[in-house]
């Protein structure tokens, strides 16, 4: 039975650290099945349906809102590389970008640069002079910077300038054979000493015959002004291998030491990544999970039931060379002559990993290879799933929505440092934080401190009260890292996504979040503090005073805030020094009006949030 959790009973608010055992999905929602075109929208462009703002969150990191969009489909399924942080510490991010709510005739890359001390103002216009749309950021030259995106037309749309964060861009674009010039969904990479060899990656519509996909690659020695490669079908990739590789399914790694390499992440092919050390001049091959049907795409064909990417993955190269993957799982299968094909939400459990020390997936039934709950390991190859926060042993929802990535834990991102930590974050839906139709999915991350040998806990990172009624989804780690990860992702107020249908159209919240490691890196284990070691405060409700009893297993500085539903703190107990064992919290109401808060004791870097009353 659906468990319908109405917002005065459903804030749980429990810290935002969690080790836990990966729950079921209620029943009903586990046997419930959706049908679902196997092809993404053309690009969209055929549906119809101020200032950087600083947020001190509650999780010890500070947020910006750095930019604003109504088109609110970020990506058809891996998201690209859109943040870059450089050397000098100024950091560039783009997105999705439209004013518009009917059509998006306005649709382009919106652009944001920090200059090392702070973000621009939010873009009111598209980078692009045409509409466009699925940015790719990369560095470009000696200080330069590079947007590809593709328009709703027939190429991919490229903008160029010398000087990142102020200057004209230069707009040109690169169009796929003759007969077949529409380029869709880019990538893109540079490399070189001077970043000036320009990496990109596009489908090719209708190429070599109406109705296909083909991958195609190209590359640029001089920085965009000639290509020296063109339409390349990179061997490993074309017909005789896949029908259906999919829009937005690759995604680049961030070159690393000579190293380039790129992931596959569709539903309906092999999972499999792409490596070269030779500037994309030939490619190595290697399929990670081999699919049982790779020619899905012919229509004729159909399938039983089976355990597959979710179309969303991410990679990164590690500092001694190795290619790391994460992605997004799914349960799907087709049954029928025709386009579409079913899925299981409430089956699709789980963020699963994999790096070149380790065999492919396989298993005595190859449909079976990525079972989260028969095949994989936790904490192995199973690095990821949503939350058991009430300890019921099931995973209660009102209801999911699903995106084209449509795992319940999906749009994985990974960025790996250079003392080999992995940082990784994904959107999953997330119990006891919903409007009433729809559980909202929050953006998580799990760490390893030992290039993947190791998992640490499970970090909520938009458990705060602004957040409560937000839709966190497309998270986007800054390739690159230096005591602190830089996040950008998408805020939504509603579930899925308004183009698809799955609400009306509103204003989504591009959010920039510097994330300091030490606070989601090394955690000890032994260390568990968690709701139970926290009282509710007693008197509830209460005027005047009331006490809240804190048992710690080992000694911690210990202090409380209450803040209103807005996420604002409206009061703070001074740090006190606690042993293990019992200590008491006052909350003094004094100066307080009447009304519902949120109070949040903290244990050293830990913390659990509850519900009060003031009468």
């Amino acid at each position: 039975m659906k468990k319908i959790l109405l917002f005065s009973i459903s804030m749980l608010f429990i810290m935002s650290i969690y080790a836990q055992e990966r729950a079921t999905v209620s029943k009903n929602l586990r046997n419930w099945s959706v049908q679902k075109e196997k092809t993404a929208p053309v690009d969209g462009s055929e549906l119809v349906t101020g200032n950087a703002v600083p947020v001190k969150a509650a999780n010890f990191w500070t947020e910006d809102q750095i930019g604003d969009t109504w088109y609110d489909k970020q990506s058809n399924r891996s998201m690209a590389n859109r943040l870059y942080l450089y050397d000098d510490g100024t950091m560039a991010t783009t997105w999705t970008f439209s004013q518009e709510t009917s059509g998006y005739s306005d649709r382009g890359a919106g652009y944001n640069y920090f200059d090392g001390e702070e973000w621009g103002e939010w873009p009111e216009a598209r980078v692009e002079t045409v509409k466009s749309g699925w940015p790719s950021y990369s560095p470009l030259g000696e200080n330069g910077e590079i947007i590809v995106s593709h328009n709703a037309v027939d190429a991919l749309i490229i903008n160029r300038r010398a000087e990142k964060g102020s200057g004209d861009w230069t707009e040109s674009i690169l169009q796929g054979p003759a007969g077949f010039e529409k380029i869709t969904w880019p990538r893109v990479i540079t490399t070189g000493v001077d970043q000036n060899i320009v990496h990109v990656l596009g489908i090719i519509r209708d190429y070599p015959a109406a109705g296909d996909y083909t991958l195609g690659y190209y590359r640029s020695s001089d920085g965009g002004e000639i290509w020296d490669i063109m339409h390349e079908e990179i061997p490993g990739t074309g017909h005789d291998f896949y029908t259906d590789l999919g829009a937005d399914s690759y995604v680049f790694a961030e070159p690393r030491d000579g190293i380039i390499a790129f992931g596959v992440f569709n539903i309906w092919c092999d999972m499999f990544i792409m490596k070269s050390t030779d500037d994309g001049e030939t490619w190595e091959k290697t399929v990670v999970w081999e699919h049982p049907y790779p020619f899905y795409g012919d229509e004729t064909i159909f399938t039983d039931t089976l355990w597959s990417p979710d179309n969303s993955g991410a990679i990164a190269i590690d500092k001694n060379g190795k290619i790391h993957i994460t992605f997004g799982i799914a349960f799907v299968g087709k049954w029928e002559v025709g386009t579409t094909y079913s899925y299981w939400p409430g089956l699709s459990n789980g963020i699963g990993y994999w790096n070149e020390d380790m065999d492919p997936f396989t298993a005595e039934n190859q449909h079976d290879a990525l079972d989260p709950e028969e095949t994989l390991i936790e904490d192995v190859n199973l690095i990821g799933w949503s939350q058991d926060l009430d300890n019921s042993g099931e995973l209660e929802f009102v209801d999911i929505v699903a995106y084209s990535e449509i795992g319940l834990c999906t749009m994985p991102t990974m960025v790996i440092d250079e003392n080999n930590h992995i940082f990784v974050a994904y959107a999953a839906t997330t119990e006891g934080f919903d409007n009433g139709t729809y559980n909202f999915k929050h953006v998580w991350a799990r760490t390893s401190p030992d290039g993947g040998l190791s998992w640490g806990n499970h970090f909520d990172l938009t458990d705060d009260l602004i957040h409560i009624f937000d839709e966190c989804v497309y998270p986007m780690f800054a390739q690159n890292s230096d005591a602190s990860l830089y996040l950008h992702y998408n805020v939504d107020s509603g579930p899925g996504n308004g183009i698809d249908g799955d609400h009306d159209p509103t204003q989504n919240i591009q959010v920039f979040s510097t994330i300091l490691k030490d606070d989601i890196l090394g955690v000890d284990e032994s260390y568990d503090f968690n709701a139970e070691q926290v009282s509710q405060n007693y008197p509830n409700p209460f005027t005047g005073q009331s006490i809240v009893e804190v048992s710690l297993q080992q000694p911690a500085d210990i202090y409380l805030e209450v803040s209103n539903l807005l996420g604002q703190v409206v009061y703070r107990t001074e740090t006190q020094k606690a042993g293990v064992g019992k200590s008491l919290l006052t909350i003094d109401a004094a100066g307080l009006e009447k009304g519902v808060y949120i109070y949040s004791v903290y244990a050293g870097k830990q913390k659990v949030n509850k519900k009060l009353i003031i009468e």
